[in-house]
């Protein structure tokens, strides 16, 4: 009965965000869970609620999507232009620029703040494998998956890329604490 509470509690951690498999799977193999399970059942617990932050963050763009096209094409009726030109010379057809993002400044076609500009060339720079697998262990999976999602990254591509980060520092993870402990206590 106390390996089935290590087991749920093992899940659990896994799922909290900042604790997530990074604790989660050390304090399995210490209560006592064998590592193989320990690893598995850490690592999904992390895994359920980084896809359900996905699927939240998307739901939610979508429906501020929906909401800014109504308002825009309310507003339509009184701009003839089919385009808007920027003073970089960007094209857009009206109503596009109702969902740029709104760390865009619309007169210069430029990032507004510091911060998203570095996050962006970040973003760019190594794309969503980069990002997947040095922000799992660096930051958070949770926080992560917010900054791809907030970055404009495709559901499914975030959700595999946080899939693959997961498993290999899970198994990383688990293996470490398997052998450490091992040379621990010998």
């Amino acid at each position: 009965m106390d390996l089935m509470i290590y087991i749920l509690l093992t899940f659990v951690a896994g799922a909290i965000p900042f604790v997530e498999y990074m604790l989660a799977i050390p304090f399995g193999i210490i209560a006592g869970v064998p590592t193989i399970p320990a690893t598995i059942i850490g690592f999904a617990g992390n895994l359920t609620t980084v896809i359900l932050l996905i699927w939240f963050v998307d739901k939610v763009r979508d429906a501020l999507r929906k909401k800014k096209k109504q308002k825009v094409t309310a507003s339509d009726s009184v701009s003839d232009a089919p385009f808007t030109v920027y003073p970089n010379g960007e094209q857009l057809q009206n109503g596009v620029e109702a969902i740029i993002d709104d760390h865009v400044n619309k007169t210069t076609g430029t990032l507004k703040s510091n911060r998203a500009q570095k996050a962006k060339k970040l973003w760019v720079k190594y794309g969503m494998p980069g990002l997947s697998f040095l922000g799992t262990v660096l930051l958070s999976s949770h926080l992560t998956a917010l900054m791809a999602c907030s970055f404009g990254g495709n559901r499914g591509y975030i959700t595999i890329w946080m899939v693959i980060s997961l498993a290999i520092w899970s198994l990383i993870v688990g293996v470490a604490v398997h052998f450490g402990m091992d040379a621990f206590f010998r």
